[in-house]
């Protein structure tokens, strides 16, 4: 009853247990506010020591994705805490590994980053360090081991000899989005919380991050047409929108994966019907939206360098976009 070790056990077994439930994330957010505040002064001049002036969205895009490619990496994830043994998380971890590196290995190339893979002793040591980050980040299960390895080598493969040119905003947001729904599927799996014990924090991150993903998609390829009848627009909108709060209560209800994509559907076809009905739209709300995907989504899996990227980025748009353009889509 008194053994030391088990009392140990106990006290991490409970402080596990503590920091599931609790939106630990929200913390973190609040306690890097000081680090937002001054990279939000600084943002000009840190900017213009980095030298990003061309081609902005790529170089934040670029360096969002590897810190997330990395973060996945490092995290140490471990397969055998998933719940059964039919789940999808390890397929889609390594979908995810595997876009993630395709589009960092096509725009390394692009920017001229990989000069400094010249020097053959250099290649393989790189080589050797990123074999061993993939090989300790499955530990234990061989099937995540092998996974892991293939999706992130495949995407080095591909990535390389891809010349297509693909939307630096695009394709990081979709790859955020599909890491915000996998959060959702196995929260303990990303020390996000507990299913089940989601609280209304947890799914509220959740649901904004989700938010502004589809809004950039929406907002960048919906185009502004005024075709609709102002009496069918207005009934549909209304539509949409009693869809949109029952979908949201049955979220907050159920914490399922489908109800929070059907939520997600159900807001981003009143943005579309919004969009397509007026005769225009605020000018880079989509570029605004992507900054803050990246800035929501860092603080979502508690790594706030991507938030720093994404608060960069921010700065340097225009200051016209405001709280109630988002507002108006809805």
């Amino acid at each position: 009853m008194f053994n030391e070790f088990s009392i140990a056990t106990t006290a991490i077994s409970s402080f596990n247990n503590a920091a599931l439930i609790n939106p630990y994330f929200f913390a973190i957010a609040v306690l890097s506010l000081p680090l937002f505040y001054m990279i939000y002064i600084y943002a000009h001049d840190i900017l213009s020591r980095l030298k990003w002036g061309n081609n902005l969205e790529g170089k934040v895009g670029f360096w969002s994705v590897l810190f997330l490619a990395l973060w996945l990496l490092l995290f140490g994830g471990n397969y055998a805490v998933i719940r059964d043994g039919i789940s999808l998380l390890p397929i889609a971890i390594a979908t995810v590994l595997f876009v993630s590196m395709m589009y960092v290995t096509n725009r390394a190339i692009k920017f001229n980053y990989l000069n400094v893979f010249k020097d053959k002793k250099t290649v393989l040591i790189s080589f050797l360090l990123l074999l061993a980050l993939t090989v300790f980040s499955a530990k234990p299960d061989l099937y995540g081991l092998l996974l892991q390895i293939s999706a992130v080598f495949c995407g080095i493969i591909v990535g390389a000899r891809l010349h297509k040119n693909i939307s630096d905003i695009v394709i990081s947001t979709i790859i955020f989005g599909m890491m915000a729904a996998l959060i959702l599927m196995q929260p303990e799996y990303f020390r996000f919380g507990q299913l089940g014990n989601l609280t209304i924090i947890h799914l509220g991150a959740l649901f904004i991050t989700g938010f502004f993903a589809i809004t950039t998609l929406i907002t960048k390829y919906i185009k502004t047409k005024s075709k609709i009848y102002e009496s069918a627009y207005i009934k549909l909108k209304w539509l949409f929108r009693i869809i949109s709060a029952l979908a949201a209560v049955l979220f907050v209800s159920t914490e399922s994966v489908p109800v929070f994509l059907g939520l997600l559907a159900a807001v981003s076809l009143t943005e579309a019907l919004t969009i397509y009905h007026s005769n225009k739209i605020q000018a880079n709300i989509s570029k605004y939206s992507w900054a803050l995907t990246l800035i929501s989504f860092g603080v979502l899996i508690m790594c706030p360098v991507i938030s720093v990227l994404g608060l960069l980025y921010l700065v340097q748009l225009n200051k016209n976009i405001k709280t109630k353009d988002f507002i108006d889509l809805l």
